[in-house]
């Protein structure tokens, strides 16, 4: 029996898809995109807190077009149980995508690739052989638990901007995958 649909994998995209920051030292996880949680967990703050502001947000390719990267990248790699993450020009994801039969923990795997590309700003494949090649550098990517030096986090320009990044984890060839997303909407993004 199939329990998860496509209308409900886009549904759960869809509902993913809202702008966030970097909210390191705010008392939240440190991933990209991480809120702190309203009231301390639950336990209301008095009236006099002030609540911190909300950032403004990235530029990020449109939501509509991270769907059609994700599909086309599903479809493209249909052996492959993947998760696809596409994020904004700050690293912070906008759509999660987890195809039917795919394991979840591949989408957090995805964030951090994409975080990855877009802070370094080139794809996570170039960062391989850095960090075995440069001690340094490897303890910088070790050392921060959202940075990740794996093949499958790839860029999104629109001209010579930066404005996200596609990211794909669970394959042998995840890089190639998130090509194949970025090639679907080249030349669509503004």
């Amino acid at each position: 029996m199939k329990i998860k649909s496509l209308a409900c994998t886009v549904l759960t995209a869809a509902a993913m898809a809202i702008p966030a920051v970097h909210a390191a030292g705010t008392g939240a996880s440190g991933m990209p995109g991480d809120y702190p949680r309203p009231g301390d967990n639950g336990v209301m703050r008095p009236s006099k807190d002030a609540k911190p502001p909300l950032p403004t947000p990235a530029e990020a390719p449109p939501i509509a077009l991270a769907l059609e990267a994700a599909q086309a990248i599903v479809k493209g790699c249909d052996k492959d149980k993947i998760g696809v993450v596409v994020a904004n020009a700050a690293g912070e994801p906008i759509l999660s995508y987890i195809p039917d039969g795919s394991d979840s923990h591949h989408v957090y795997t995805g964030i951090r690739k994409a975080y990855t590309a877009v802070t370094f700003k080139v794809p996570t494949s170039a960062l391989v052989a850095k960090a075995q090649q440069d001690a340094e550098f490897a303890a910088k990517i070790q050392a921060e638990p959202n940075f990740i030096a794996y093949k499958g986090g790839v860029l999104l320009k629109a001209d010579s901007r930066i404005v996200g990044a596609i990211a794909v984890s669970g394959s042998d060839h995840d890089e190639d995958c998130a090509l194949i997303g970025v090639k679907a909407i080249e030349g669509k993004l503004k």
